[in-house]
């Protein structure tokens, strides 16, 4: 004989209903035990006065000092040493000095000195112009031979004839006497042109010592010119020179 069970009869489908009930008994003991009342017992003063007269008092015992007696220091101090007294006499005269009063009646007369004051002079200060301008600032740029024009042209006329004059003289074969390296060379040559319009103070820069001492060979042999102006005075003008060739 076979035995059926039919869905109802399966406790799994209660597990929610058991939970719920689980905690509402739980719920209801802790309700439970937190309105029970705890009794409060109460002290009597009298209980609190018994427990203290039960305590023992102990006295403890004073130990005695004893105080060392004072005793007496005999400071013997050192007697003032008087040296000897002289007596002075009073019969000295004192000269009385009368001071002459500075106040003046209305019946004397007020003499007011005249002041002389000393005149200032003017003194025109005289402002130095400042030596070795540049070439490119210059008021008024120093006249190379053979250049006219305004101060922009005689500058740039300058400039041209001292290339095309460094150009002629300069020794261009002294670069293969040398045995420099291929390639392009620079000398830079600064020279000053005095108030007088005369090279002076020439210093060069080059690749070999041969090479400087024929810039400046060259620098040298540069014609006089009239000097340059800074407010209308003849000032002292420096000068750099860019001397370029190339070695084959």
């Amino acid at each position: 004989m076979l035995v059926y069970k039919t869905s109802k009869a399966n406790l799994e489908n209660c597990t929610k209903l058991f939970l719920l009930m689980g905690l509402v008994t739980a719920l209801f003991i802790v309700y439970f035990t937190l309105e029970q009342k705890i009794p409060v017992r109460e002290l009597n003063v009298n209980t609190l006065n018994s427990f203290s007269n039960n305590i023992i008092e102990e006295n403890i015992p004073e130990a005695p000092i004893e105080k060392e007696p004072i005793k007496a220091m005999n400071i013997e101090l050192p007697l003032p040493v008087l040296s000897e007294i002289k007596i002075v006499s009073d019969e000295k005269k004192i000269k009385e000095v009368a001071i002459a009063s500075t106040e003046t009646n209305e019946t004397e007369k007020v003499i007011i000195q005249p002041i002389h004051y000393n005149e200032v002079k003017e003194e025109k200060v005289v402002e130095e112009v400042v030596e070795d301008v540049p070439f490119f600032v210059i008021e008024e740029v120093p006249k190379f031979p053979g250049c006219e024009g305004t101060n922009e042209e005689l500058r740039k006329c300058m400039q041209e004839k001292i290339q095309i004059f460094v150009h002629q003289e300069f020794n261009v074969d002294l670069s293969q006497e040398l045995g420099l390296e291929p390639g392009v060379k620079k000398i830079f040559v600064a020279f000053t042109i005095d108030k007088n319009g005369n090279i002076i103070n020439i210093k060069s820069r080059a690749p070999h010592k041969n090479l400087q001492a024929e810039a400046e060979r060259v620098v040298k042999m540069l014609p006089k010119m009239e000097p340059g102006k800074q407010r209308g005075k003849p000032v002292r003008v420096s000068y750099t020179l860019p001397i370029t060739f190339q070695v084959l």
